[in-house]
Protein backbone atom coordinates (compact mmCIF):
# COMPACT_ATOMS: atom_id res chain seq x y z
CA UNK A 1 0.00 0.00 0.00
CA UNK A 2 1.28 3.30 -1.08
CA UNK A 3 1.39 6.55 1.00
CA UNK A 4 -1.90 7.99 -1.03
CA UNK A 5 -3.67 4.80 -0.07
CA UNK A 6 -2.72 4.97 3.76
CA UNK A 7 -3.77 8.71 3.63
CA UNK A 8 -7.16 8.10 2.17
CA UNK A 9 -8.03 4.95 3.46
CA UNK A 10 -11.07 5.33 5.99
CA UNK A 11 -10.42 5.38 9.61
CA UNK A 12 -11.56 1.90 10.94
CA UNK A 13 -12.07 -0.85 8.01
CA UNK A 14 -7.55 -0.32 6.63
CA UNK A 15 -7.70 -3.76 7.45
CA UNK A 16 -10.47 -4.73 5.10
CA UNK A 17 -8.62 -2.55 2.30
CA UNK A 18 -5.09 -3.30 0.58
CA UNK A 19 -2.98 -6.17 -0.57
CA UNK A 20 -3.54 -7.80 2.92
CA UNK A 21 -7.45 -7.96 2.49
CA UNK A 22 -9.43 -11.07 1.68
CA UNK A 23 -12.38 -11.79 -0.35
CA UNK A 24 -14.15 -12.30 2.60
CA UNK A 25 -14.19 -12.73 6.85
CA UNK A 26 -15.21 -15.40 9.31
CA UNK A 27 -17.01 -13.31 12.23
CA UNK A 28 -13.98 -13.04 14.72
CA UNK A 29 -11.64 -11.26 12.15
CA UNK A 30 -14.25 -9.25 10.97
CA UNK A 31 -14.90 -8.43 14.53
CA UNK A 32 -11.27 -7.73 15.04
CA UNK A 33 -11.01 -6.05 11.51
CA UNK A 34 -13.50 -3.75 12.26
CA UNK A 35 -13.16 -3.09 15.94
CA UNK A 36 -16.62 -4.60 17.47
CA UNK A 37 -17.55 -7.71 19.45
CA UNK A 38 -18.91 -10.98 17.45
CA UNK A 39 -21.90 -10.33 19.40
CA UNK A 40 -22.73 -6.94 17.60
CA UNK A 41 -21.91 -8.89 14.45
CA UNK A 42 -24.41 -11.35 14.56
CA UNK A 43 -27.42 -8.81 15.88
CA UNK A 44 -26.09 -6.28 12.97
CA UNK A 45 -26.63 -9.98 10.40
CA UNK A 46 -29.74 -11.09 12.24
CA UNK A 47 -31.18 -7.48 11.75
CA UNK A 48 -30.71 -7.72 8.60
CA UNK A 49 -28.13 -4.96 8.53
CA UNK A 50 -25.11 -6.63 7.49
CA UNK A 51 -25.25 -9.58 4.80
CA UNK A 52 -23.16 -12.95 5.49
CA UNK A 53 -22.58 -15.61 3.50
CA UNK A 54 -22.74 -19.66 5.09
CA UNK A 55 -20.12 -22.09 3.92
CA UNK A 56 -21.49 -25.27 5.81
CA UNK A 57 -21.39 -24.51 9.78
CA UNK A 58 -19.23 -21.20 8.93
CA UNK A 59 -20.59 -17.63 9.14
CA UNK A 60 -18.80 -15.44 6.42
CA UNK A 61 -18.95 -11.73 5.66
CA UNK A 62 -17.25 -10.79 2.11
CA UNK A 63 -15.40 -7.62 1.90
CA UNK A 64 -17.88 -6.26 0.19
CA UNK A 65 -20.74 -6.39 2.21
CA UNK A 66 -18.47 -5.26 5.18
CA UNK A 67 -17.52 -2.24 3.35
CA UNK A 68 -21.27 -1.74 2.48
CA UNK A 69 -22.21 -2.18 5.86
CA UNK A 70 -19.65 0.62 7.29
CA UNK A 71 -21.09 3.24 4.57
CA UNK A 72 -24.31 2.72 6.13
CA UNK A 73 -22.95 4.04 9.79
CA UNK A 74 -23.78 7.76 10.29
CA UNK A 75 -20.49 9.87 10.49
CA UNK A 76 -19.33 11.40 13.33
CA UNK A 77 -20.85 15.04 13.76
CA UNK A 78 -18.35 17.43 14.86
CA UNK A 79 -19.05 19.02 18.50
Amino acid sequence: MDTADKITAPEGDHALRGANARLAYPIDDLADAIGIGRTKIYEEINAGRLRAKKLGSRTLVTTAAALAYLDTLPDVQAA
